[in-house]
């Protein structure tokens, strides 16, 4: 029985082998879990859902991130990015002892339309998927509430965000000074966010839709701590982190670090490209208030006193410039529009008709009700919403309603859209059982249109003898296949699922009685070869003789076969080495055919990846074998290529003209390498890529989490290698550069010198210093990291939770999760027959 933590309340879940749904005993909530057979994971999966419930949602994210590095069919591994990225809580309903989703970062993007929501429903079963669509309609309708509730909010100038209590529920000193600081920026006219102010009339429940307002409203953020642990306080980090996020969007929206009683340095890494400002300094405030003028515009300010005489002035000397405008809206000029609507607001800076006009120019309608026609909502303009605030209550409703008007036709254009895909496949005589279970749910979830709840039946008593039929062709195949009793009960079993179905009940009795046949006779002949065993038995010592000299000739060649190694590559369960002649030897897991390299020969360069393994032959033509489920091998058709790299499921190859080619999963735009040029080196790692221009200089795609992708000012590199998050670079002078996660200080490489070669891998780093020395960073998890007494080494990599070594006389060592496995596989059984 596996034990997962219930990831409502943390009680402890007894499941049996292949259960997807659970329910805790503790309190009481049903719930889907992952199915492994993997300790490893499944603890980072209990893990990761004990961050999660503490709110901890960045730590808990990269754990999930690391669960599909290593399996990216799992489907609760998605879902916890969801639950991550929304800030979903579970907390218990007083009234009904449930427990009940909250949403601590809400969000604009629809929960039903993200990419991962999409990956966690195309790996769950059934009864998994209904528990996910539930869910995902649940927080959809928290959060639209949310948003809702925030639209009602004044927008705000400034966010501070700081730790109102400490430990033992005292009030800190953060609180204190953004008390000073709050009261200072308000008597300079700025709207301030300031929670013990701002919620103190609030209940807890009406927190996120306010903060949400406050967060996307305030041009800058303050973030205010006297020690580290503050600022990486739960609740703290999940603000500013979250401002963070909206800065990527909008580069107008600036956070500032402010610091007491602490090093600059021991900021939060996330800060490390702000500039911080030490509030022990003199003049502190002053300097922060000049730059927060400098961001927001006087005319956002709510002065009172000046604005109104502002609005009285313009009612005469707008008119002809709005008339202007709505001129040029109405011949498509829509820069000479947007002008004339900014001249109104230099007069006029709450004239809402100049934000309408405004917001038609960026939207490209030459007429007010052409907006109705606009292809998406346009409610979260920044326009839109200034006309919201400014607008008479009849121009209001108006806007309101062609929004309405926008959002229902594309309601009613997605559910027509579902309709005829659904039924496409279900009039489709080829699709298949998961094609059409696909269907069905489409039709379920628009039941209430046209037919669709009959052909949603209609699509599953297809999907039903589609899954009958497999199961009786697979088990007719094996029928026919069997020789012996294990097969026969085999295919029986299988006919016995699908008793009704054809003539299944008469093959299932069939094969059970040719099973009986084959045990019968099976006995029959191992008591003839007892006896011919007792009258051979001085033939049968020769034999065994002379089988023992094959044994020992075949074993002394498996050691011979690790010398004279030029270079070695690990992969998730398997190592492969080149050898000086252009073989390829492997050892390890090859249930994917993964070391099925006995017959390559002029073999000029290897690469392991995750359960795929590549060859770079010596007429730039490339070879693969193992695992190919993203295309990952096909390479057939590859050509003058001089270099090659491997990720977790996608390989890339560098061309002899410096350009670049890649095959495989490209999910996070890892493979998008066609536009490179001038390409010396290239290294994959974990769903990126990483190349070495010829003047020194690198360029990378994928996913940049961490900043593993920021090498753009990168200079005087010789070589490069990426690993599951980070990425180093080699300079010329011996020294080493790295950037992205130093979760278990892989990249602690400054004061690294003399380095010659350098190799990365999931969370640890590996250097060769001149003198033939190895030096390693990083997680030791499995003793990766345990290369001191290393000598003589010519060449050094990194791979998984491997470091491998290859001495001047051609020999390996490895340091690592495969070590063990590596020695066994290539040491002569010493002491055998008395040899050793």
């Amino acid at each position: 029985m596996a034990v997962f933590k219930c990831k409502m309340c943390g009680g402890d879940l007894e499941i049996a082998e292949g259960t997807t749904v659970a329910e805790c005993e503790y309190c009481g909530t049903k719930q889907t879990i992952p199915t492994l057979k993997d300790d490893n994971l499944r603890s980072l999966f209990n893990r990761a859902n004990t961050l999660r419930r503490k709110s901890e949602f960045d730590k808990a994210e990269q754990l999930y991130e690391k669960i599909l590095q290593s399996d990216e069919t799992q489907p609760e591994a998605y879902w916890g990015l969801i639950l991550c990225r929304y800030g979903i809580e579970y907390v218990e309903d007083p009234t009904s002892f449930k427990r009940v989703p909250t949403c601590h970062r809400a969000s604009f993007d629809s929960i039903v339309a993200d990419e991962d929501y999409k990956q966690a429903l195309k790996y769950a079963d059934a009864q998994s998927r209904a528990i996910y669509e539930a869910e995902a309609k649940e927080i959809d309708r928290i959060q639209k509430e949310i948003i809702e509730l925030s639209a009602k909010e004044s927008p705000y100038d400034v966010f501070i965000c700081y730790k109102e209590t400490d430990e033992n529920g005292q009030r800190t000193q953060d609180s204190v000074i953004a008390n000073d600081i709050y009261y200072q920026l308000t008597q300079e006219g700025f709207k301030v966010f300031y929670a013990a102010i701002t919620l103190e009339d609030k209940l807890g429940s009406a927190y996120e839709p306010c903060i949400f307002a406050a967060l996307n409203s305030a041009r800058v953020m303050l973030s205010i701590g006297t020690c580290p642990e503050h600022f990486n306080a739960v609740w703290v980090k999940n603000e500013w982190s979250r401002y963070l996020k909206i800065m990527k969007k909008d580069r107008s929206r600036i956070l500032i670090p402010c610091y007491k009683n602490m090093d600059a340095y021991e900021l939060p890494e996330e800060f490390s490209h702000l500039q911080a400002q030490d509030m022990g300094k003199i003049g502190f405030i002053n300097d922060v208030v000049r730059g927060i003028k400098k961001v927001v515009q006087k005319e956002d300010k709510p002065i009172a006193n000046t604005a109104q005489t502002v609005v009285t002035a313009s009612n005469t000397n707008t008119a002809p410039l709005l008339k202007r405008a709505f001129m040029f809206l109405e011949d498509a000029d829509w820069n000479s529009a947007n002008e004339y609507c900014e001249k109104v607001l230099d007069v006029d800076p709450e004239c809402a008709d100049a934000y309408l006009g405004k917001l038609m120019a960026h939207l490209q309608v030459r007429t007010k009700e052409g907006l109705k026609e606009c292809k998406t909502s346009f409610e979260q303009e920044a326009n839109y919403q200034k006309v919201m605030r400014f607008a008479s209550d009849e121009l209001k409703q108006e806007l309101a309603g062609y929004i309405a008007y926008i959002n229902d036709r594309n309601e009613k254009e997605r559910i027509e859209g579902i309709y005829n895909s659904a039924k496409e496949i279900v009039h489709n005589p080829n699709s298949d059982e998961n094609q059409l279970l696909i269907a069905a749910r489409q039709f379920e979830s628009i039941k209430e249109y046209k037919d669709s709840e009959v052909l949603a039946k209609v699509c599953l008593e297809k999907a039903e003898t589609c899954r009958k039929e497999k199961i009786y062709n697979a088990a007719l195949t094996t029928m026919k296949a069997a020789s012996d009793e294990q097969n026969y009960i085999h295919a029986a079993k299988q006919f016995d699922t699908i008793k009704e179905y054809k003539n299944s009940a008469l093959y299932a009795k069939e094969c059970r009685e040719k099973a009986e046949e084959a045990r019968l006779n099976k006995i029959r002949l191992e008591e003839e070869k007892q006896k011919r065993a007792k009258k051979t038995k001085r033939i049968a010592i020769a034999v065994i003789t002379v089988i023992v000299s094959i044994v020992f000739v075949a074993t002394s060649f498996n050691f011979n076969a690790w010398r004279n190694i030029e270079q070695v590559a690990a992969g998730r369960r398997h190592i492969i080495a080149l050898k000086s002649n252009g073989a390829v030897v492997a050892i390890g897991d090859n249930n994917s055919s993964q070391c099925d390299v006995a017959d390559w020969t002029n073999i000029e360069s290897i690469c392991a990846g995750a359960i795929h393994t590549v060859g770079l032959k010596s007429g730039g033509t490339v070879v693969a074998t193992g695992a190919n489920n993203h295309g990952q091998c096909d390479v057939g058709n590859w050509r003058d290529i001089v270099d090659i790299s491997v990720g977790n499921s996608y390989t890339v190859g560098l061309k002899s003209d410096g350009t670049v080619v890649a095959t495989g999963s490209n999910r996070y735009g890892q493979c998008n390498v066609d536009e490179w040029t001038d390409i010396i080196a290239i290294s994959a790692g974990a769903n990126f890529t990483v190349g070495l221009k010829s003047d020194g200089t690198a360029v990378a795609v994928g996913n940049n989490y961490f900043g593993k992708c920021d090498v753009t000012d990168w200079r005087d590199i010789d070589a490069i290698s990426t690993g599951d998050a980070h990425t180093l670079g080699l300079k010329s002078d011996g020294t080493v550069v790295a950037t992205g996660s130093n979760i278990s200080g892989q990249c602690d490489v400054d004061d690294w010198e003399n380095i010659i070669a350098i190799g990365t891998g999931n969370y640890h780093t590996v250097g060769l210093k001149s003198d033939g020395t190895v030096i390693a960073t990083g997680s030791n998890d499995y003793g990766q990291c345990d290369v001191d007494d290393w000598k003589d080494i010519v060449a050094v990599s990194a791979d998984y939770e491997n470091t491998i070594g290859i001495k001047s006389n051609g020999t390996v060592v490895v340091a690592g999760q495969n070590a063990e496995e590596f020695q066994r596989a290539t040491k002569v059984w010493k002491g055998f027959f008395g040899i050793g």
